[in-house]
């Protein structure tokens, strides 16, 4: 690759990563760090979906809200993820009915639907402009992704959802002009757009709503007592009633039990250099995502201006920028051989928080303090539901929060250090799987 077109590699300088997602977001407000001392109804800490989902519903229920973040309103996953919007759960729903029965099961789907109708109803309210656009293939190489694929389509099936179409010969090439795949299941009620334009968005309406947002304002202590909680930040305080955990895999030492109930999963991206326009609609004529049909898919999507944007997770945090670039790069040449190994321009990584059995972890540490983690991979639309839900019980309508609260979550019997070598080895596993098709 030549110097002059080498590509941009994320790095933290107290500002956004430098992603194709922070180059294409707008000039973003600005938000202050708290200086003061606050007394409100709730504090949520993080400013990411979650956090500003839960923020943007309280103020709506009429709650006074305080939202510190760390570092920048979507610094996190939120800001620098594929954009994916997928109804459902990393989980099988089988793994919902063994813990909480038909019923039980039924409720959370449902909920998951609500969250992907959340997305697109807060987009249009306070018309938050981010590249939404309906449709995601999940497609098939090999005989194991056909029966994993077919699979999930008569779960969905058996749920009563019949959005998800199969698609081979020359249905499946007219969303994609790839010799890699024998068929897809294309599902018109999932879509994709752009996370940190969206992040933003909601932080917009979360402070038009009332919310006081507070930036670069980490949490240094949590004290609980009689009287409510005491949340302290380097330079102030918030007094509140009650409280939501919305760090994801930033939660570290604030809630060690929380943060010993995930694992973070690297997740790493590239963009190429704008396509010619007739290439880029050649290759996925509908503008669809894809993801592989594989638990650990990588994933793949034009953006609006004519790039391909590529993710995957290679389970190792060892790996280069240099050799992530270079074997995605060629991963693309592989999918797209019309390509032609054109010139990458964006490089970055983030975590992803994947829990026991990949369920969601969506309860309260006390009753003053409620958390949501560990979406592994459906965060887009689990983290707005689970936002929108929390607000609600914290208003007083349980709703089913309740439910997901059941759900359990073993902490996991393994030091932080050897977490790295836990996830090669079950990254390894399913590529080795994916690779021999059984």
């Amino acid at each position: 690759m030549n110097r002059e077109h080498a590509p941009h590699l994320a790095q933290f300088d107290g500002h956004h990563i430098d992603s194709w997602h922070a180059a294409t977001a707008p000039l973003r407000e600005r938000y202050p760090v708290l200086h003061e001392v606050i007394r409100c109804d709730v504090c949520v800490v993080g400013a990411g979906f979650t956090g500003l989902s839960t923020a943007l519903s309280l103020a709506e229920k009429g709650l006074s809200v305080t939202l510190l973040e760390g570092a920048l309103v979507g610094f996190g996953a939120s800001g620098r993820n594929g954009g994916h919007i997928l109804h459902g759960f990393a989980a099988s729903m089988a793994a919902f009915e063994k813990q909480l029965g038909g019923r039980g099961a039924r409720q959370c789907w449902d909920a998951s639907l609500e969250g992907v109708s959340l997305i697109a109803n807060r987009i249009h309210r306070h018309q938050i402009d981010c590249d939404l656009h309906w449709g995601v293939l999940t497609t098939v190489s090999n005989r194991r992704q056909q029966q994993w694929v077919q699979a999930r389509q008569r779960q969905l099936q058996a749920y009563g959802y019949h959005d998800a179409q199969w698609l081979e010969g020359a249905a499946l090439r007219r969303h994609i002009d790839s010799p890699c795949f024998s068929a897809a299941l294309y599902d018109s009620g999932c879509g994709h757009l752009h996370p940190l334009k969206y992040a933003q968005g909601l932080a917009r309406a979360a402070s038009q709503a009332g919310v006081k947002l507070f930036e670069h304002s980490p949490v240094t202590s949590i004290d609980e007592d009689k009287r409510g909680l005491q949340i302290g930040t380097p330079q102030g305080w918030v007094n509140a009633d009650k409280m939501v955990l919305a760090c994801n895999v930033d939660i570290g030492p604030l809630a060690s039990g929380l943060r010993r109930c995930i694992v973070p999963l690297r997740s790493q991206f590239i963009v190429t250099a704008p396509l010619p326009p007739a290439l880029a609609s050649s290759l996925l004529p509908e503008g669809a995502a894809v993801c592989e049909g594989s638990p650990l898919p990588e994933h793949f999507r034009l953006t609006p201006d004519q790039r391909l944007l590529f993710g995957g997770y290679p389970g190792s945090s060892s790996s280069s920028p240099q050799a992530m670039m270079a074997k995605y790069q060629a991963r693309l040449a592989r999918i797209f051989p019309q390509w032609q190994n054109r010139q990458i321009d964006y490089a970055w990584s983030g975590h992803v928080d994947i829990g026991p059995a990949r369920l969601p972890q969506i309860g309260r540490q006390s009753q003053r303090i409620y958390h949501a983690q560990g979406f592994a991979g459906h965060g887009v639309a689990l983290s707005g539901m689970a936002g929108h839900m929390l607000a609600e019980t914290m208003a007083g309508d349980i709703g089913c929060f309740d439910v997901f609260n059941k759900l359990y979550a073993h902490p996991l019997p393994l030091p932080a250090s050897l977490e790295d070598s836990l996830l090669r080895l079950s990254t390894l596993y399913h590529r080795l799987r994916d690779t021999l098709g059984v």
